[in-house]
């Protein structure tokens, strides 16, 4: 017998790829949230990359006057403004639980008092965490140049606004976010809704390296990798599920 016409001990085999349902569903639900979260951390990259450019662009620009009309800045939004008064040490405040290159500490609030009586806080930097009390201001006439800004938010914010200032009682050298509502409990009616940042060049102040919110604590490109991770952690679900599910069988 001619040897080709020998049959095969080895059997045919094909391809199949039969997933159960429940790891077809379970893979889809996961590997979807794994790419919106990715998405997500990219969005938020993105975000912060405009407003480091925001702020970037209000520092190349002319300081111009804060007016009584300029109103509240909007979220988001940097000015580069100069303002005319003279410093409040008496009420002077810390921001509490603010880092500096992963170092805890406080930011340094002293109220400015203008020609007509309101008042415009006044951020005048970071100092370490063994800091009771902020050191004095200038004294007399400022002329005071930096970003005017929102009042920072929290993450999350524990507790009902303004409930950490009642008028009479005493108050806490120290403060965790306050809204305006608090602010103006602490400083008078007058205080205005926002937040100078005291420019870098100007003294009476301490660390003073600005950036928009939460920037410091996670940068955009952090985000960016954070976005990567959960991708490829979708593209190795994906690349599993198909491994553990494609099976060769028997013709």
């Amino acid at each position: 017998m001619n040897p080709s016409q020998l049959p095969s001990s080895a059997p045919k085999l094909r391809l199949r790829f039969r997933p159960a349902w429940w790891a077809l569903l379970g893979t889809l639900l996961l590997g979807g949230a794994m790419l919106a979260l990715g998405y997500w951390q990219y969005g938020r990259g993105q975000t912060k990359q405009q407003l480091l450019d925001r702020h970037a662009a209000a520092a190349a620009l002319v300081p111009v006057p804060l007016l009584a009309d300029s109103g509240k800045p909007a979220v988001g939004e940097v000015r580069r403004v100069y303002i005319d008064g003279v410093y409040r040490s008496d009420l002077s405040v810390l921001l509490d639980n603010q880092s500096h290159h992963r170092r805890p500490g406080a930011h340094a609030w002293t109220p400015l008092q203008l020609a007509d009586g309101s008042l415009v806080v006044v951020d005048r930097g970071w100092l370490p965490l063994d800091v009771a009390s902020v050191p004095p201001a200038p004294t007399g006439p400022q002329r005071l140049e930096g970003y005017w800004r929102t009042l920072p938010q929290p993450g999350l914010r524990l507790g009902q606004a303004g409930a950490a200032c009642a008028p009479g009682a005493a108050l806490a050298p120290r403060v965790n976010y306050p809204d305006l509502a608090e602010l103006r409990c602490r400083f008078g009616a007058t205080t205005r809704d926002g937040l100078l940042e005291l420019a870098p060049e100007l003294p009476g102040g301490f660390v003073r390296e600005w950036s928009p919110a939460g920037v410091d604590a996670i940068p955009p490109q952090r985000h960016y990798g954070y976005a990567a991770q959960w991708w490829a952690f979708a593209a190795t679900l994906v690349g599993l599920f198909i491994k553990l599910n494609l099976k060769k069988v028997p013709v």
